[in-house]
């Protein structure tokens, strides 16, 4: 446990020339956290150290500095989520929503926080499809339940980064100039100085959000959910009220449960994707898709073909669960998956599989970030966090960036998908974990309705082609909906001709944020060593240490 747990009082300095910032907290003096001077670690020579795998090296650099000061890793999970709101205001925030799944160290069973954002319980369809927000309440309830720092301390760091700022990339760039058709410019100056996106290289200041952070580090979630930072946003958002917000509450119930390649896989229970990953990851070992190893022609077909039943599947059986009766045991059988991989042919392209039943569907909201923290006793957190879209819906208030996640409901407005007061709409995220008793994987990925294929490819060329994690994640990746492939580099002519021969129609995507941003931390208590992998896609990194 981090020392001095008590009267929270601190002393900023501001550094000049971009190096960061220092403070004193009661004896914990902590300098030099310069903005991108973070880089990947050597992997550790035992599996007793501590680590942690984000999009972005400060939310690497401010979470291990909480681990190495002594706390958990549900310490430095809180910490990182706040300080991802602040450099990547794009992926997640204080207006968005998430999960997080914590691996407790020992012999405990691993447990799922649901803190997605809900339609509002009044009945209401507000402007902007905003939905009410979990994340403030998410990162309070698993404080409470695992966190050893007070968390004052641990919103700090982020509320330090957005009053005197830090030094922006070309993602934030890119993000700015790509949503600025959606984006209220005129009120966005520090994003939008002179009236464009900010530069890469730039001192980007959130004020405003900075000082709501305050107020959440004073007084708590109320400040969100029944303080004056909540008239505000009611004030300005038609079709949500005050009690919308005073009702929330976050769902704390057990992860679902499959099996892969000699592990047992925890990912993320409905309305979210851990039973979709799961089932793609049994049918590729039930199919023996290592066969492949070496074909890509039918590599590529063997997960579109495993994919397009997936995601057929969940729009007919995943829904929220207070909302509609999700049979995860069924779903996540090996009986299930080999059901589902029985109509799969290695000639034949399948049709009649759906993939699309929303607008964020439809429109391709990509927009997640993805982080993995673990600590020296063994405590491992996956959580993946969200705005729907890339800053959301594109609207600030309190220098917080509204979700857009109403979306997410399905368009015909039938089961299990439909919107109600109070419901969750379905999501593709998926943070999962994996285990066989001598190896730990915590791993998750941005995308959008990519994730689940993302994270199928990584897993099974990491545990069925053994190739290591950090090389399964740097690899070219594809994305197949209906019978069109979208690939990331170009392939060999002779795999292009084999793929159209089977009546495919190929097209080059190289974004990087459209193929996700894959995440993870490994502990391998067998070998005795500990590494991570970050995806170059982003601006991803890890670091692992033992001090």
């Amino acid at each position: 446990m981090m020392e001095n747990k008590g009267i929270f009082v601190t002393l900023f300095i501001v550094v000049t020339l971009g190096v960061g910032w220092v403070y004193y907290s009661q004896g914990t003096f902590q300098t030099d956290i310069p903005d991108y001077e973070v880089e990947a670690t050597p992997p550790l020579e035992t599996s007793e150290g501590y680590g942690v795998s984000s999009t972005h090296p400060l939310a690497v650099k401010v979470g291990m500095q909480v681990l190495k000061d002594g706390g958990n890793a549900v310490d430095a999970a809180v910490a990182v989520s706040y300080m991802l709101g602040v450099v990547e205001p794009y992926g997640s925030g204080i207006g968005g929503g998430g999960e997080m799944l914590v691996l407790p160290s020992g012999n405990e069973e691993p447990v799922n926080y649901k803190y997605k954002e809900i339609a509002p319980p009044s009945g209401g369809s507000p402007t902007y499809n905003f939905a009410v927000p979990g994340m403030v309440k998410g990162m309070e309830a698993v404080h409470e339940d695992f966190g050893t720092v007070e968390m004052a301390q641990l919103l700090d760091p982020a509320i330090q980064y957005a009053s005197y700022g830090f030094q922006t990339d070309a993602f934030l760039t890119g993000r700015l100039k790509g949503a600025a058709y959606r984006m209220r410019i005129d009120e966005l100056d520090n994003f939008y100085p002179g009236g464009t996106a900010i530069e890469p290289n730039e001192k980007l200041r959130q004020p405003e959000l900075a000082s709501t952070m305050k107020k959440i580090q004073e007084q708590g979630s109320d400040a969100l959910y029944s303080g004056e930072i909540t008239d505000e946003i009611v004030s300005k958002v038609r079709g949500i009220t005050k009690e919308d917000f005073e009702s929330y509450e976050v769902v704390k119930n057990e992860p679902v449960q499959g099996e892969f390649a000699g592990y047992q896989v925890y990912s993320s229970p409905p309305p979210l994707a851990g039973v979709t990953l799961i089932q793609s990851l049994q049918m590729a070992e039930m199919l023996d898709i290592e066969q492949t190893k070496g074909h890509p022609a039918d590599y590529i077909h063997l997960i579109g073909e495993i994919s397009k039943r997936t995601y057929d599947d969940r729009l007919s059986e995943i829904g929220d669960p207070r909302f509609y009766e999700n049979d995860i045991q069924e779903l996540t059988t090996k009986p299930y998956s080999e059901e589902l991989a029985s109509t799969i042919s290695m000639d034949k392209l399948s049709d009649q599989y759906e993939v699309n039943d929303s607008e964020a569907d439809i429109e391709d909201h990509d927009n997640t970030t993805h982080f993995v923290v673990v600590d020296k006793n063994g405590m491992m957190v996956s959580a993946t966090h969200t705005l729907s879209n890339f800053f959301g819906s594109g609207r600030n208030i309190a220098g917080i960036f509204l979700n857009d996640t109403m979306r997410n409901f399905s368009i015909s407005g039938l089961p299990p998908n439909n919107q109600e007061p109070g419901k969750r709409p379905r999501s593709f995220t998926a943070p999962t974990i994996l285990t066989n008793g001598e190896k730990v994987i915590g791993i998750g990925t941005p995308g959008g309705k990519r994730i689940p294929m993302v994270l199928t490819q990584v897993l099974t060329q990491n545990l069925l082609f053994n190739e290591p994690i950090e090389e399964a994640i740097q690899a070219p990746r594809f994305y197949i909906e209906d019978n069109n492939i979208f690939v990331e580099k170009e392939f060999d002519k002779g795999v292009r001709r084999e793929l159209e021969a089977r009546g495919y129609n190929v097209y080059l995507k190289d974004s990087p944020f459209y193929y996700g941003g894959v995440q993870a931390l490994v502990v391998d208590r067998a070998n005795t060593t500990m590494y991570g992998g970050a995806d170059s896609r982003r601006d991803g990194t890890w670091q692992v240490n033992q001090e």
